[in-house]
């Protein structure tokens, strides 16, 4: 029987549902480590680094979000000086509260329609999905309705509230070709058919560094909610319980295995479930939603109440829609949308850019994510309609192995004192078969990091693909990552003729080896490890003569 890990034993002593009726007495300044814990199932995240720099997370499942509730948050956020953040997964935050502020305004929130219950610690987190669900000319499934109906299952009920073994993210989506990569997440409903009924196929395990496993089982609109409650008691009864860094849903199925999940699933669900349809969601990477007249707001999760009111406060005069999405952005939908008339084909994407919080508003954080960003040249990177995920620390907030860049902030003293330096990924696939980007280099320093993606963004163009995905799938994965780690350290140091650019567009791996050992012997041909160290010494190492304050 596994050691339960401390989290589960405080379970034990006492559930967390059961600490709301404390919260107005608590002690606001002084909180123990135990609170703490029990405050995150409220949405209250009170961190013992920053004791003076509070957070609550709203509830907006789906990221619908009402002009009412919008001037809400911008009223609080106005008179008590908080900075508001919208998140990657559709919802809303409040941020640098002081301790004496957070029961007033959790108490204001969720009294005036804002819920907190459960967006935080060992609960289902905000079930999300394409913005658009309900309106796009190219929508199959509104699973606005579904994720209400599974919300019924668990939402401020005692027996769920903090009670499983980790945090627990979903996904509905309904649409061909959504506007976001849902497969981190731990339970995806992906748009399918079969039979000539419309559909969704399950698929089980996503993380910040994994993608989800296709279970082969097919279910209707009408049955959602309760598979999603089927899923959600077999994580309950069965989850990990030991190692808190072992405890998602994705090591249960490396433990027991997918057939077995798929076995207690079906056992749950009291009826014999279909095998999979056939998956009819495709890649968001073919999605052109930028081509919809529709206003977006919030500049890598980061908008001010005077903007956030004046969003609201149109959208009640034209009747427009809003929307928290995926991309840290909320979005002014209005009620009809227009079909495009002209195919998709004829435009090119729009990328997108995932930013986790960053050291202003998490400890946790090496850089300033928010404000750093801007030293990369994002807007360059999205007008070729690269998707790039920023995190500041491991935890992978900026989802940084579901994008087709990733990046993590940290600092190195490899190549000379200690500087700020990025941890860089490359590669994410979608449907039909999804992976996680890998990881290129361990540590680039900021300095070079601009040449690195400038280097990466010349190949993918020269290519003539029509998205990085593509460039990705096609050219990226045919190389091992240590024959990548040597091309792009050969790039930045040598100009190669566009021949040999050429040879490893194609894969003419001879060819390719043989041109660029006249320039740099023995770069492929001997131990890439040390061809990789080296070379990274050479075009990184920081000089004394070229020393600057970072």
């Amino acid at each position: 029987m596994q050691k339960l890990n401390r989290i589960e034993r405080l379970k034990q002593e006492s559930l967390p549902f059961e600490f709301e009726k404390r919260l107005e007495g608590l002690e606001w300044n002084r909180l123990e480590q135990e609170e703490r814990f029990y405050l995150a199932s409220f949405g209250i995240y009170a961190s013992s680094l920053r004791p003076d720099s509070c957070m609550i997370r709203l509830r907006l499942d789906g990221g619908e979000l009402t002009p009412h509730q919008a001037k809400t948050v911008a009223e609080i956020s106005r008179r008590e000086k908080a900075r508001i953040l919208l998140t990657a997964r559709s919802q809303i935050e409040l941020h640098q509260l002081h301790p004496h502020q957070l029961y007033p305004v959790w108490r204001q929130l969720n009294t005036e329609g804002l819920s907190s219950f459960q967006t935080l610690s060992d609960n289902f987190r905000a079930l999300v999905t394409d913005p658009l669900s309900d309106c796009a000319p190219d929508a199959i499934i509104n699973t606005f309705p579904l994720i209400k109906e599974c919300q019924e299952r668990f939402l401020n009920l005692p027996e769920w509230i903090g009670t499983i073994p980790r945090k627990f993210n979903t996904a509905i989506i309904g649409r061909h070709i959504p506007s976001f990569n849902p497969w981190s997440n731990d339970l995806l409903f992906a748009l399918a058919r079969k039979e000539n009924q419309w559909g969704f196929n399950l698929y089980l395990g996503g993380r910040f560094n994994a993608t989800a496993q296709n279970v082969d089982i097919f279910c209707l609109p009408s049955e959602v909610a309760d598979l999603f409650e089927a899923v959600a008691k077999c994580y309950k009864v069965y989850g990990l319980r030991g190692s808190r860094s072992k405890t998602r849903l994705h090591h249960l199925i490396e433990v027991e295995g997918m057939g077995q999940i798929r076995q207690w699933i079906c056992e749950e669900y009291g009826a014999p479930l279909s095998c999979a349809g056939q998956l009819l969601m495709q890649s968001s990477s073919q999605n052109r939603d930028h081509l919809y007249p529709i206003k977006r707001y919030g500049k890598y999760g980061e908008i001010n109440a005077q903007t956030l009111e004046e969003v609201a406060l149109e959208a009640e005069k034209k009747q427009y829609i809003l929307r928290l999405t995926p991309h840290q952005e909320l979005w002014s939908i209005p009620s009809t949308l227009p079909t495009l008339l002209q195919p998709l084909s004829q435009h090119s994407p729009r990328g997108a850019v995932t930013a986790c919080a960053g050291s202003r508003y998490c400890a946790l954080s090496l850089w300033d994510i928010k404000k750093d960003l801007e030293l990369l040249s994002p807007e360059r990177i999205r007008a070729r309609g690269v998707n790039l995920g920023f995190s500041g620390c491991l935890k992978g907030c900026g989802r940084h192995y579901h994008n087709d860049l990733g990046l993590i902030g940290l600092r190195t003293n490899l190549y000379g004192p200690t500087e700020r330096a990025a941890r860089v990924f490359l590669g994410a696939t979608q449907a039909p078969d999804p992976t996680p980007a890998r990881m290129l280099y361990y540590s680039v320093p900021l300095r070079k990091l601009n040449d690195l993606i400038e280097t990466i963004m010349e190949d993918f163009e020269r290519s003539g693909l029509e998205d990085f995905e593509t460039f990705s799938r096609e050219i990226l994965a045919v190389y091992p990552i240590g024959f990548l780690q040597v091309w792009y350290l050969i790039r930045q140091l040598h100009t190669l003729d566009p021949q040999t650019i050429n040879y490893f567009l194609t894969h003419e791996h001879s060819a390719l080896i043989r041109t660029v050992e006249e320039i740099e012997p023995g770069a492929f041909l001997g131990d890439l490890n040390e061809s990789v160290r080296d070379l990274s010494h050479r075009l990184w190492d920081l000089h004394p003569s070229s020393i600057s304050e970072n």
